[in-house]
């Protein structure tokens, strides 16, 4: 049996790994492991190493927040209601209760508003727009609206004051608000320009909250304590899969803190039906347990049911809302199951695997689901995918690509055969006359083919460094934890363990194979997920794997979660 994947192993620098191991008293290992990640300087190492809220940036750096948190200053003195107009994934759910939940602490009047993804789509809808006119006189978008210039426009006209705030690539020419609050703008000069929605949301309530300070508000009021939000914060920019580095990571390290003292009801409510214990919440628990259900109200059709649970203060409410949501992710799930089964079946039909990029559509495809699909089809294929599904004469969208494809640049070069698009590098929407869909695909394809070459290469598997089973001790995984949260930007540690010896494997649960592996005298336990088939294994092997601390009755303990094995025979 051979190695499945590419590896490629980081340089060693033996005398930095020492200066930074000593300086920072931590195992030789973890410092490669900081210097990998390009992690050298001693303030950076020690900032990582202890993300703490007093090391965030000042939201004022930030382009037009001033004059957004003065707009929202004088709509408080006045009893303005304010409208806070959101996207309806996890980011934009989030963004919207912290900014609700903050406005009203203050006395606000606010009314919040998800559109339809299937009836209204992303960003600012006219027809909402148009009925929250006559329900407020400020109108907050959050985690959406930098491309809906023309919306923007019809609010004003319609007597809104409007504030833009959003992480989205900003077209060449802003929408004409009275604030435009994005770190992505060219001449922003807050130097973290990786936020979630909902950071810009909690940087806009900062702001806020000193305008307040500066104006005496508080002198006899309570003053809000952001902390309290830092759960929601969590919550959306891990679902949101931003970088965790600079300030994404102090923010969803800190809120992975709130989230496990389990403040808020409506997230108690989603860990029950999500099967996790209390206490302190893992990443992976946010972005495959609890980011999924609150995610699936949506994408089958209104998120309403997904925000009313970020803002019960009922617990029965609650309860319901939450088994309701867990009952539409398994819907979503085995729509999901259907949709990639017909994609794959294209695909093969039509002989598209060695094409640079796969462009597919069908027409019973959920548009709220293809999304998850292209994902697995990325996995599949190791190329850029684009599914549509055909609405009406539309093909609504949803990409995602691999790491050396910019998916944004790349529907950029096909804007003469788009109705509209928008996103990120690596996923993106976009809607299309389906009269232009061949020559979208030959467009799509072209970039790609040019970007990626005709064979496009499974990623390699990069590996922090070869080590011995002993290394792995309890001073190890000590320091391991406190590289956590893992994601993107901050990716898990890959190890690898040359001619370990497998000495016994047995299969749990579906299709999952336990192996104990032994070296030099110490014995640990690993996990392959889905390779049951490999059963019994035994035998001298190179094995990849994540190093981690599994919580099994309320103690963790090492498991090795294996990425790739191979014969350790040349």
């Amino acid at each position: 049996m051979r190695r499945r994947q590419r590896w490629v192993t980081s340089p060693e620098q033996p005398d930095l790994v020492q200066q930074l191991s000593q300086r920072h008293q931590v195992p030789e290992l973890i410092a490669r492991i900081l210097l990998n990640r390009g992690l050298a300087r001693s303030q950076e190492v020690a900032s990582f190493l202890d993300p703490a809220l007093g090391q965030l940036l000042p939201p004022a750096d930030m382009r037009d927040l001033p004059e957004a948190a003065d707009c929202l200053a004088r709509a408080l003195a006045r009893r303005d209601p304010v409208a806070v107009y959101g996207d309806y994934d996890v980011d934009g759910l989030t963004a919207t209760a912290l900014l609700r939940h903050f406005l009203e602490s203050l006395g606000a009047r606010v009314v919040s508003y998800i559109p339809n993804r299937l009836t209204q789509g992303y960003g600012l809808h006219p027809g909402a727009v148009t009925e929250l006119a006559k329900k407020a006189k400020v109108l907050v978008t959050v985690d959406c609206g930098i491309s809906n210039a023309a919306e923007v426009a019809l609010a004003r006209k319609l007597g809104m004051a409007v504030i833009v705030t959003d992480h989205h690539e900003p077209p060449e020419e802003l929408p004409p608000a009275l604030a435009v609050v994005n770190p992505k703008r060219r001449d922003c000069g807050y130097a973290f320009k990786e936020l979630a929605g909902v950071g810009v949301a909690l940087n806009l309530a900062l702001g806020l909250r000193a305008c307040l300070r500066d104006q005496g508000w508080f002198v006899n009021r309570p003053e809000p304590d952001i902390r309290d939000y830092l759960d929601l914060v969590a919550l959306g920019t891990a679902a949101d899969v931003a970088p965790l580095t600079g300030v994404n990571r102090i923010l969803v390290s800190r809120g992975l803190q709130v989230l496990g003292d389990n403040r808020r009801l409506g997230i108690q409510a989603l860990r029950e039906v999500a099967g996790l214990p209390t206490g302190m919440m893992s990443l992976r628990d946010v972005v495959f347990r609890l980011a999924p259900r609150l995610n699936a109200a949506g994408r089958l059709g209104h998120s309403r049911a997904a925000l009313e649970l970020l803002l019960t203060e009922d617990r029965d409410r609650a309860r319901r809302l939450a088994q309701e949501l867990n009952r539409l992710n398994q819907e979503r799930q085995a729509l999901g199951e259907a949709i990639l089964k017909a994609a794959v079946a294209q695909v093969q039909v039509e002989g598209l695997q060695d094409r640079p990029a796969l462009v597919l559509a069908g027409e019973d495809w959920h548009p709220g689901i293809i999304g998850i699909v292209a994902a697995k089809l990325v996995e599949l294929y190791h190329r850029p995918v684009a599914l549509l599904s055909r609405v009406d004469g539309l093909g609504r969208g949803s990409a995602r690509s691999v790491e050396a494809f910019d998916l944004y640049a790349g529907l950029t070069a096909c804007t003469e055969h788009l109705v509209q698009y928008g996103g990120h590098p690596a996923a993106a929407g976009f809607t299309l006359d389906l009269a232009d869909l061949a020559a979208f695909r030959e467009a799509f394809e072209a970039v790609a083919l040019a970007r990626l070459g005709r064979e496009p290469q499974p990623p390699a598997l990069t590996v922090d460094a070869e080590i011995t089973l002993p290394q792995l001790d309890g001073n190890f995984f000590f320091h391991l934890n406190r590289l956590r949260p893992f994601g993107q930007g901050n990716p898990p540690p890959v190890l690898a363990c040359l001619q370990a010896r497998i000495i016994d494997s047995w299969v749990v649960g579906n299709n999952h194979l336990k192996l104990k592996l032994a070296q030099e005298g110490r014995v640990m336990t690993a996990i392959a997920f889905d390779q049951a088939s490999l059963h019994p294994l035994r035998g001298s092997y190179d094995v990849a794997f994540n190093p981690r601390l599994n919580l099994y009755q309320n103690c963790n303990h090492p498991e090795l979660l294996v990425l790739d094995l191979g014969s350790a025979e040349v």
